[in-house]
């Protein structure tokens, strides 16, 4: 535990100074939502990206893609055990998520943000919950068995595999490193990097509802 804060404090030192300096540049493009260079960021894919799942929330409790039906799902794939990239994502997401607090208090709560392991065998409802703690406390953690977390991998084009590694004592877990955003009907939209500024995400998130709002 005093590794994960440890951690999670050399993050977001990185992040603070990262935010200063792309702050100017970031104020710039957040005055105009055509600006945002979500274009950039789209993909394109021969198979659509998302559909149903049944997973288990840090409750024990099954989760449900229907019970995010009518929400903008913002989705980060990961593990726990993650020792750079999760943590960064996560990070992006919860300080884009008290960005919208402060600028777009209407609209975040539109946001469903989750994160689903790809390492169910160390990541148990409990350690998910433990884990969360250090970012935004609306973050819903997604664990299950290996094979439901294996199909939806595939349904959401995500894609990852175990590997040892020599400097760690256990294993880690090579994966897809995008933010992905999904719409009210479940459907894919968009996907953002974990170095996102977060004025940028919050921003880029704001125009979406509006879009559909409007």
């Amino acid at each position: 535990m005093g590794l994960l804060i440890l951690g999670v404090a050399i993050i977001l030192a990185v992040g603070f100074s990262f935010y200063m300096n792309n702050r100017s540049s970031e104020t710039a493009l957040a005055t105009n939502a055509d600006a945002l260079p979500e274009a950039d960021m789209e993909v394109d894919l021969d198979a659509p990206v998302g559909g149903p799942f049944i997973l288990t929330g840090t409750d024990g409790k099954p989760v449900s893609a229907d019970d995010f039906r009518g929400k903008y799902m913002l989705m980060v794939f990961g593990y726990t055990f993650c020792p750079d990239v999760c943590p960064m994502s996560l990070l992006a997401v919860s300080n884009a998520l008290y960005d919208m607090e402060k600028k777009y208090p209407d609209l975040v709560s539109a946001i469903e943000p989750v994160f689903v392991t790809l390492d169910p065998e160390r990541d148990t409802p409990d350690a998910l919950s433990d884990y969360l703690q250090s970012f935004h406390p609306r973050i819903t953690g997604l664990t299950g068995t290996l094979p439901d977390i294996k199909r939806m991998a595939t349904a959401y084009a995500v894609r990852f595999s175990k590997t040892e590694a020599d400097e760690y004592s256990t294993y880690l877990i090579d994966h897809s490193t995008n933010i992905m955003l999904m719409g009210p009907d479940g459907a894919y939209l968009t996907h953002f990097s974990p170095q996102t500024p977060p004025g940028l995400m919050a921003s880029a998130l704001a125009s979406r509802v509006k879009r559909k709002d409007s």
